[in-house]
C-alpha cells in the first residue's frame, strides 16, 4: 500500500506540475496580449496625436497666410511707391486719351484720388475692356476702374467697391434721322455693343434670334464711327456715356433706354483685398458726401465735350 501511496503522490504531483507549466504558460500568453493592446494602443494615440497636430498646424499656417494676404495688398501698393490701375480708354467721358496724349476722365480723377490717399503714384494701364477682369485676377493691376458695373458673373472672381453713381437704364443711340423708340423697334437691326459690357450681355439676352448683335473692342471713334456709315442701326451704351456722345455729335440721339436703373459703376478689387477696398470705398465715400464727385462728372464731361 505505501507503494501504491507513492506512486500515487508521484502521478499526483507531476499532474499538479503540468498544469502549473500550461498555467504560466497561458498567463505568459495573457500577459503578451496584454501588452501588445497597451503598446498597439499608445502607438495609435501617438500617431493620431501627431496626425491631429500636423492638421491643427496646417490649419494655423493657412490662416496665418490668409491673414498675412489680406494685409498685404495695401502694403505691397505703398512698398512699391505706384497704384497700377487697369482701364480702357476708350470709353469717354470716363476714360479716353486727351490731345496731349494723357489719360483723362472721370474714372481718371477717381484713381488720382485714391492713389493720392494711398500716398502713391499713379500709374495707368490701358487695355481691352473684356481682358481687365483678368488682369485683375492675375495682378497685372491692382484695382480697375472703367465705368465698370458690378454684376452676379463678374463677382465670382472679383471684389467690388460701392457703387460711385448710378444709372437710369441703357440707352439706345441712333441716328437723328432713325424711327427707333422701344425695344421691339430694335428687332430686325444690327446692334451696336461694346465687347465684355454688361450691354453685350444684355442684348445678347434678350435681342438673340432677333436682331443682329456686332460686338466692338472700342465705343469711340470706332463704334461712333461704324453708326454714322450705316454699319449698324443703332447703339446700346451705358446712359451717362450716351449723354456725353449726344452732346458732342449732334447726328446723335438717344432714342429709348432699355433695362431698368441699376447700380453704376463701381472700382474692382481683388478677391479678399478688404484692407484695399475699405480704403477705395473711404475714398468713394468721401467724394460723394462732400459733393466732389458731382462736379468731377460735370467738369470731365465738359471737358471731353470741349475738346475736338
Amino acid at each position: 500500500k505505501k507503494v501504491y501511496k507513492a506512486r500515487s503522490l508521484t502521478t499526483f504531483l507531476i499532474a499538479m506540475s503540468q498544469k502549473i507549466k500550461n498555467f504560466n504558460s497561458q498567463a505568459k500568453m495573457l500577459a503578451i496580449f496584454i501588452v501588445g493592446l497597451l503598446v498597439g494602443g499608445l502607438a495609435t494615440y501617438g500617431l493620431l496625436g501627431y496626425s491631429s497636430k500636423q492638421q491643427t498646424q496646417s490649419y494655423e499656417q493657412q490662416t496665418q497666410s490668409h491673414e498675412q494676404q489680406l494685409q498685404s495688398y495695401v502694403d505691397k501698393i505703398k512698398a512699391r511707391g505706384k497704384l497700377i490701375v487697369g482701364t480702357s480708354a476708350d470709353w469717354p467721358p470716363f476714360e479716353y486719351v486727351d490731345a496731349n496724349h494723357n489719360y483723362a476722365g472721370i474714372d481718371i480723377e477717381i484713381a488720382k484720388r485714391i492713389a493720392q490717399e494711398l500716398g502713391v503714384s499713379l500709374e495707368i494701364k490701358d487695355m481691352k475692356f473684356a481682358g481687365l477682369i483678368e488682369a485683375l485676377k492675375n495682378g497685372d493691376v491692382d484695382i480697375v476702374i472703367a465705368d465698370m458695373t458690378p454684376t452676379a458673373e463678374r463677382e465670382k472672381v472679383v471684389d467690388f467697391s460701392i457703387p460711385y453713381y448710378t444709372s437710369k437704364g441703357y440707352a439706345v443711340v441712333t441716328l437723328q434721322s432713325a424711327n427707333i423708340k422701344s425695344e421691339q423697334d430694335l428687332y430686325g437691326k444690327k446692334i451696336g455693343v461694346q465687347l465684355g459690357t454688361i450691354q453685350e450681355e444684355w442684348a445678347n439676352n434678350n435681342l438673340k434670334g432677333k436682331a443682329e448683335v456686332k460686338s466692338y473692342d472700342r465705343v469711340y471713334p470706332e463704334m461712333v464711327w461704324a453708326l454714322q456709315r450705316g454699319d449698324i442701326d443703332a447703339m446700346i451704351l451705358g446712359d451717362k456715356i450716351a449723354d456725353a456722345l449726344i452732346t458732342k455729335e449732334p447726328s446723335l440721339k438717344i432714342a429709348t433706354y432699355v433695362s431698368i436703373p441699376t447700380i453704376g459703376g463701381a472700382v474692382a478689387v481683388p478677391q479678399g483685398a478688404e484692407d484695399l477696398k475699405y480704403v477705395v470705398n473711404s475714398v468713394i465715400e468721401k467724394l460723394i458726401d462732400s459733393g466732389e464727385m458731382q462736379q468731377i462728372f460735370n467738369n470731365e464731361i465738359a471737358k471731353w465735350l470741349g475738346s475736338s
